[in-house]
């Protein structure tokens, strides 16, 4: 069972490159062909609709008709519409092409999470949580810097074709795993009827913070290649290595974020560094030196994501199997359909002066205090429960 959820966490490795590669520097290819920013926002806001959307489709049917299948289809689907989206084709072509290659991303987290609670005991789970998100932002870091590297000297479209080679690699630890795929059916995956009430409670507290942060972090996140070339005029490679600093600290946190939640209380420590967001992402709206800018956005993104694997461990452990996929599927669909309607605002709000950025972070930053506050209530409601416990021994 261990085996299984170790190849998982390779196919994570390898299309955490791929996929790190590609996103490094996709927008400064659309921008290097003469795109605005706003067209640019709304193909970034494409790819999270097709992960909101197309990824909650893809959930019912990874817990339909198993998820290796599912894993196998976008391992294929994820490269293909990638190297499409790199060729002359109309804006609404790209656009669906972007919607698409979304969705089938989006399993890597989805079907994922649902594929590693099947194979995983209470014992193990929150530190195979810890070091698959680990694996993400530590391969996230690799990906960044070689995407960024290969951007400026092969060319920018040259290093996205490549990143989706890559990515074609994560079919082998798939076909390798071997994991129990079950099958469930339509009326057993929307039966949430025997949902007990703490189980409402703490979904409704989960999906609460991930619309706060999606909408915070939606407004920004998936431009950072473009505020560190607008604010500081960094090379491809800079951004890849600035880029790469930040997931780099956020993977050394995640492997060791079991031991961190054991050590002072898995939600109380979660709940602290939530907090902590909020003044980094407030300093982040006036802070102009480029040095100090990177140590900020770095802290902040360390801080916010090493909590991820300790509160989706806790979520899951506490949800019937036969309907894991669907529930992450609905989870994406709030969370990217949030990004994808604050990357409509990305153009907008900046404009054509980069004293737009700081009325962006500004924004962002009312949106993370709302979730602090919803940490803080997760925390009161499960923090000395049993079964929070037991994760965490």
């Amino acid at each position: 069972m261990l085996n299984a959820a170790y190849l998982l966490i390779i196919y994570t490795g390898i299309t955490g490159v791929g996929g790190s590669m590609f996103q490094v520097v996709f927008n400064l290819f659309l921008r290097e062909q003469g795109f605005s920013n706003a067209f640019i926002g709304s193909i970034t806001s494409a790819s999270l609709w097709g992960s909101a959307l197309l990824g909650l489709v893809i959930g019912v049917l990874a817990d339909r008709v198993g998820k290796r299948k599912v894993l196998i289809s976008a391992v294929i689907l994820v490269p293909i519409t990638g190297i499409l989206l790199t060729s002359p084709l109309p804006e609404n072509v790209l656009w669906w092409l972007s919607f698409i290659r979304g969705g089938f991303f989006s399993v890597g987290f989805t079907v994922i999470t649902a594929a590693l609670t099947v194979t995983t005991t209470p014992k193990n789970r929150a530190e195979i949580f810890g070091i698959n998100f680990g694996t993400v932002m530590g391969t996230g870091v690799f990906g960044n810097f070689l995407g960024g590297l290969l951007g400026d000297i092969l060319g920018l479209k040259e290093a996205l074709i490549i990143s989706m080679v890559v990515y074609l690699f994560s079919l082998i630890p798939i076909f390798l795993a071997d994991f129990r795929d079950s099958r469930s059916s339509i009326k057993d995956i929307f039966n949430f009827k025997g949902l007990e009430k703490a189980q409402k409670k703490l979904l409704l507290l989960y999906f609460g913070t991930n619309a706060a942060v999606g909408f915070g972090a939606g407004l920004f996140i998936h431009f950072g290649n473009l505020i560190f070339r607008d604010l500081f005029g960094l090379s491809a490679t800079m951004i890849g290595i600035a880029l790469s600093i930040a997931q780099l600290g956020t993977a050394i946190g995640s492997i060791f974020s079991h031991s961190l939640g054991k050590r002072f209380g898995p939600l109380r420590f979660t709940f602290y560094m939530q907090l902590l967001v909020v003044p980094l992402i407030l300093s982040l709206a006036f802070v102009r030196e480029p040095y100090l800018f990177t140590g900020l956005y770095t802290l902040r993104f360390v801080f916010m994501n090493i909590t991820v694997p300790i509160l989706n461990s806790i979520v899951f452990s506490r949800l019937s199997r036969e309907r894991l996929s669907t529930i992450s599927g609905f989870n994406g669909l709030l969370n990217n359909s949030l990004r994808a309607i604050a990357a409509m605002f990305f153009g907008e709000i900046v404009g054509a002066s980069i004293h737009g950025y700081t009325k962006l972070f500004l924004i962002s930053t009312l949106f993370y205090t709302i979730n602090a506050f919803l940490a803080f209530v997760i925390y009161r409601f499960l923090e000395k429960e049993s079964q929070t416990k037991e994760l965490f021994r």
